[in-house]
């Protein structure tokens, strides 16, 4: 059951890739760079905690694999404020900045946890929110990827910030079909979604039957 639901996520996501770059290719209308189009921000620094006292605590470990497993993902305090300004929601895009796993990238769905990102990573929002599952599927793209990693520099280990990220360039279709574009990737982020937290589900039985089976 878990790899059936691995390679239909994997089906899913190639399907989903192939669409955009159809959509890209017959809509864009002007190319431009991520600076000029976007507002990025630093995530919240903070300790991370298994103990349930507030929102789920996004991280880089959390989101250079090939999906985030929310069952996994600590928590941390954080006041009302704070929380305001750095709580995750539908088609935010969360960057790793730094590290062997900088430029790695994750759009985040709709039925996720409450939940906030960690200051190794950049969220990333276009300005116009029509265009945040736009942006998200170009940002999440093996070639964003490669710019970030080919550029990103740093005596100790890799760093990529917003000034770095922000010089990406991408294709900017115009709004006429973006509706569409819109209610079709949702369509896939859902299914996508719904298969990785039944993932997290079996993976969550798999070690509770582990742990009970070591103490007998």
């Amino acid at each position: 059951r878990l790899s059936g639901d691995c390679l239909l996520n994997d089906n899913l996501e190639a399907q989903m890739r192939a669409y955009f770059k159809e959509y890209t290719a017959n809509n864009a209308s002007t190319t431009g760079k991520l600076k000029d189009y976007s507002v990025m921000q630093y995530g919240y620094t903070e300790t991370a905690t298994t103990e349930p006292v507030g929102p789920k605590f996004l991280r880089i470990t959390d989101i250079a694999q090939s999906y985030i497993d929310w069952s996994g993902v600590p928590y941390c305090p954080i006041s009302k404020e704070n929380h305001k300004k750095y709580v995750l929601s539908d088609g935010d895009v969360v960057v790793a900045r730094t590290g062997a796993t900088v430029g790695y990238a994750k759009m985040v769905g709709k039925n996720i946890p409450d939940s906030v990102f960690a200051s190794f990573l950049v969220r990333i929002r276009p300005l116009d929110n029509e265009y945040k599952y736009y942006f998200g599927l170009a940002i999440t793209a093996a070639e964003f990827l490669e710019f970030v990693q080919t550029n990103a520099g740093g005596s100790a280990q890799p760093q990529a910030n917003p000034p770095l990220l922000g010089e990406y360039e991408l294709s900017i279709p115009d709004k006429q079909n973006l509706s569409e574009f819109n209610a079709k990737i949702a369509a896939f982020l859902g299914a996508i979604e719904y298969n990785e937290a039944e993932i997290s589900k079996l993976n969550e039985v798999k070690d509770t039957m582990v742990t009970m089976l070591s103490r007998r």
